[in-house]
């Protein structure tokens, strides 16, 4: 399958379960109220943030080296076994901690911690399951297949939140929805592994195996956490900051997260999608024979985040107050983490080459420097400015995330980056920007009119980009089914 299309399938599942996924959280903003919603979002950042630590590399090892030619299964149940091992070590370590809450300082964090424990424990047992089978169908070159499974697994958990939330069930509910949509997909995960035309087999692994995911895991766990941190740093250093009292503001800024994130969905995907097909073809003929598809990933991955950061800037207000008019407030904070997701959709395709040509070393560097800016950058400027302290720590450390990986990456790989590609989309972003703050002034900033223009806005990028890119025109007739693409032509 091409990677294009391998990528459109994963962006396009994302979007169908973030459609739901908007849905469920608006329900669950209006029905339950911020500060739940808020001490929801800030126990799911405790759970991933023990995944990732928790991981140790092991994911992104199973990844690569079943992604590697050759078939030898034994490496899925040495990375199980290792998960599992790792899982009893942070679940003990999760209950001594809950047990000292009640000495430690009144924080959101540490309110989330001392009362849903055993909430945590759960979903964190189900979390690295179901990230591990993800890990093995990206390793067995089933991108398209994990990226809907991830989609049906947040839709199902969004629908299931959707209905424990109108049952009446509050925030433990919201916690058994995240649960049971994790293990069912676990479970269908497993079965499209065994029901493949080359299906997983579950071989005893031997100290081969064992030696090699750890060889590579030295490096890579790093990869991992790096991008927890992009993703919630700020909202775990929002939580050691804000008293239990003041949760909301987390509401809002997790929904302007969630906002921005869905213009990532499409570079997420690119990423997904090139990792297998870059790791197999630097191993069989070196990593200088895969310059070109890096520089078509960089091409395509602010496609979406760059309209998005327009629309957020003109739109961003009314799009938030659908929530609670209180909302609007985050609309700056809403801008600068779309600007960080622009940022790091770029630098994460480069740190995502250099592990797939076998350089977690390199990858590893890259990620330590952001890791620690990131951290200090959110105490210093959460501790000074607040939330939007926590939104312009983010893109800071996302600048030096994206300088450090090209500079590393092009030191192996001879790298040309497509900047007049790039321009081109700035150039269809005006012709976009022009159209929507027309409507703005014009009709007002309602909701409907907001809605109504953020789809305006979007077909008036596209088409101005068809104008100017005959490279986005041949590649969207490339990745066409060939029956539809016999008739566009």
């Amino acid at each position: 399958m091409r990677i294009g299309q391998t990528s459109v399938i994963g962006f396009t599942s994302q979007i169908v379960s973030t459609a739901v996924g908007f849905l469920a959280t608006l329900a669950i903003v209006r029905v339950l109220g911020d500060d739940a919603f808020g001490t929801y979002s800030v126990v799911v950042s405790v759970v991933v943030w023990f995944q990732i630590i928790g991981d140790l590399g092991v994911r992104k090892a199973v990844n690569k080296r079943l992604s590697e030619p050759g078939d030898d299964d034994g490496y899925f149940l040495a990375g199980a076994s290792l998960q599992f091992a790792i899982f009893v070590v942070m679940a003990a370590f999760l209950f001594l901690l809950a047990g000292i809450t009640d000495s430690l300082p009144d924080r959101a964090i540490v309110h989330a911690i001392g009362t849903y424990t055993p909430f945590i424990v759960g979903l964190l047992f189900v979390s690295v399951a179901y990230a591990f089978v993800g890990a093995t169908l990206n390793g067995r070159h089933l991108v398209h297949l994990s990226a809907m499974l991830g989609s049906g697994e947040r839709a199902l958990r969004s629908i299931l939140q959707l209905g424990v939330v109108f049952a009446g069930l509050g925030i433990a509910g919201l916690f058994w929805g995240y649960a049971v949509s994790g293990a069912v997909a676990a479970v269908v995960g497993i079965v499209f592994l065994r029901r493949r035309e080359n299906p997983i087999r579950l071989a005893i692994p031997g100290r081969r195996h064992f030696s090699r995911l750890a060889s590579y895991s030295r490096y890579s766990w790093l990869s991992g956490i790096e991008t927890q941190a992009f993703k919630s740093m700020d909202t775990i250093v929002l939580g050691a900051f804000l008293v239990t009292n003041r949760v909301d503001l987390v509401a809002i800024y997790e929904v302007s997260w969630n906002i921005a994130s869905l213009f990532a969905v499409f570079s997420t995907a690119i990423s997904d999608a090139l990792f297998p097909e870059v790791s197999q073809i630097a191993s069989t003929d070196g990593p200088e024979r895969v310059a070109g598809l890096i520089e078509d990933a960089l091409a395509y991955a602010g496609l979406f985040v760059i309209p998005g950061l327009v629309g957020a800037a003109l739109l961003g207000d009314a799009v938030l107050s659908i929530y609670q008019p209180s909302f609007a407030t985050g609309w700056l904070v809403l801008v600068v983490l779309v600007v960080a997701r622009l940022v790091y959709g770029y630098g994460n395709q480069f740190t995502n080459a250099l592990n797939a040509i076998d350089r977690p070393d390199a990858a590893f560097r890259v990620n330590g420097v952001f890791i620690g800016s990131n951290l200090v950058f959110n105490l210093v400027l959460v501790w000074q400015f607040g939330w939007i302290g926590a939104a312009v720590a983010t893109t800071i450390s996302a600048v030096v995330s994206l300088l450090l990986g090209y500079r590393a990456l092009t030191a192996i790989v001879d790298l040309t980056v497509p900047v007049r590609e790039l321009a081109r989309q700035w150039a269809a972003a005006g012709v976009m920007a022009v159209v929507v703050l027309a409507g703005r002034v014009t009709f007002g900033a309602t909701i409907p009119v907001a809605v109504v223009f953020a789809f305006v806005g979007a077909a008036t990028y596209f088409v101005a980009l068809s104008a100017f890119s005959s490279r986005f025109r041949s590649t969207v007739l490339a990745n066409l089914p060939e029956e539809v693409a016999g008739v566009v032509r």
